[in-house]
């Protein structure tokens, strides 16, 4: 078969977006809308840590990355294995003319949905707030913890601040994904509302102190 050097990329200039969990894999569509051309230069760039970076000479992807072009030459789509979530960012198919501009979400932890749990405490005693992935080997990339001081949230971890300051930790077991926190010598004061975030998601518990 004849393939002529000059591909024009299929598909529209919109971002196009895909999301996958972490662990699993992904195929970054890209394609001349001819299958009898190829590009003269593809080049695959990522905007994952900020500016433009080569994705096939970055360390970062050592060995999880897979090309079709040499079987099909118009197929410039890349594979991505293993997928972690610092492969979340924004990738761009690039040929010698035009390029092409996907959007990966790389989700990892995602909370246990239970709406606002009420939890009671005991002032003097500890209490756990209850927080954990619904895979408990998902750990997150961050896990922070808040809490509602007349009608605003403040970080009190990691970042330790106010009252709960030397008070909190989370706790340590050995399941990544459990990210509950632990109070401890409770307070009338401790009473309200906290919020475990992770990325974009976050659930809310509601503790009382008797």
């Amino acid at each position: 078969m004849f393939v002529s050097v000059g591909c024009s990329l299929s598909g529209d200039k919109n971002l196009r977006e895909i999301t996958r969990h972490k662990g699993g894999s992904v195929l970054l569509p890209c394609s001349c809308s001819d299958l009898n051309t190829k590009p003269q230069i593809l080049t695959w760039w990522t905007y994952r840590t900020g500016p433009l970076t080569e994705v096939l000479n970055d360390e970062h992807y050592h060995d999880r990355l897979q090309l079709f072009n040499h079987s099909s030459p118009a197929n410039l789509s890349l594979f991505i294995s293993d997928l972690r979530e610092e492969d979340d960012g924004v990738y761009r198919c690039s040929t010698e003319k035009e390029h092409r501009d996907i959007k990966l979400y790389v989700k990892g932890c995602e909370l246990m949905k239970t709406g606002v749990e009420d939890m009671t405490g005991f002032t003097g005693e500890s209490v756990v707030l209850p927080c954990v992935c619904t895979d408990l080997q998902d750990k997150p990339k961050s896990v922070q913890w808040e809490f509602n001081r007349i009608n605003y949230f403040q970080e009190i971890y990691p970042e330790q601040t106010g009252h709960h300051r030397n008070r909190v930790k989370l706790v340590s077991n050995n399941a990544p994904g459990d990210l509950s926190l632990l109070i401890s010598d409770l307070t009338e004061e401790d009473q309200g509302v906290y919020r475990c975030s992770v990325q974009a998601d976050s659930r809310d518990v509601r503790l009382y102190v008797k």
